[in-house]
């Protein structure tokens, strides 16, 4: 038998930058470094796409 197994990784962090977009880009160079680094085993589970947006926390 063959199964699609669809999955999502929610995560948050709170970080202190500059502005909104240094904020979303310091995270997505620390994702990407890990996606780079461990390729093949995210290749292996289907990972697709990385997304996420900075709120300013009041």
């Amino acid at each position: 038998m063959k199964f699609s197994v669809k999955w999502i990784i929610n995560g948050n962090i709170n970080i202190e930058s500059s502005s909104k977009e240094e904020a979303e880009k310091q995270i997505k160079q620390k994702l990407e470094n890990i996606i780079n680094n461990n390729k093949p085993d995210f290749e292996e589970v289907g990972a697709a796409a990385i997304q996420g947006s900075a709120n300013l926390i009041k």
